[in-house]
């Protein structure tokens, strides 16, 4: 993860579905992302998400994955700490 990046136990974003085309205005339709045990930064205008993927491998080191998106994507989040 980043080194520097709050870890969360879990993070929920609600992505705004932007479409032109066919879509109330009124109506907005969202899509619901969950990331488990992550990091998040808001740099610019992106939010950057890691996530360590733990391998079935004993001598394998956890990879990174890793996720960006645009802060006009997303309609909302919400924040869930560990316990302490």
């Amino acid at each position: 993860m980043i080194n520097t990046a709050p870890k969360f136990k879990k993070i929920v974003l609600i992505l705004k579905v932007i479409d032109h085309y066919g879509v109330d205005k009124d109506i907005i339709p969202n899509i619901k992302i969950v990331h488990y045990n992550c990091g998040m930064v808001i740099t610019g205008d992106y939010v950057i998400i890691t996530e360590e993927e733990l391998t079935d491998v004993n001598d394998e080191k956890p990879s990174e994955k890793g996720k960006i998106y645009e802060l006009k994507e997303i309609e909302s989040y919400k924040l869930y700490n560990y316990d302490n």
